[in-house]
């Protein structure tokens, strides 16, 4: 049976290995991972703090960033909600398809462009 890894112990640690992944997911061009972590980083600290965050990340990896924020500015495809379709569907088909985390995301990116 695989052993869970122990826990990282202090607060900054659990943030210098969510950046890690970060780093990382932006160096596998993993489109889905880095929007994960962002939606996980926005979670635990906020979204003033995701904007410090794309700031570093820019200063570590700028090739990574363009990268993202190429992908974050492309219109996801538009959906067709079936009458059965529940309220996310919906929510969806009104963005424009986009989902309500892409978003944000892309809001904050084009923020922190102009800066």
């Amino acid at each position: 049976m695989t052993r869970r890894p122990d826990p990282i112990a202090s607060p900054q640690a659990r943030r210098q290995a969510h950046q890690r992944a970060l780093l990382e997911a932006l160096a596998q061009r993993d489109a889905l991972g880095v929007e994960r972590l962002l939606g996980q980083w926005v979670h635990r600290h906020g979204h003033p703090a995701l904007a410090a965050l794309l700031l570093e990340l820019q200063q570590v990896d700028p090739q990574g960033m363009a990268w993202w924020q190429g992908y974050a500015a492309q219109p996801e495809p538009a959906l067709e909600p079936s009458p059965r379709a529940g309220p996310a569907a919906l929510l969806a088909a009104r963005s424009g398809g986009a989902s309500p985390c892409r978003l944000i995301l892309g809001w904050i990116v084009s923020g922190c462009r102009a800066a």
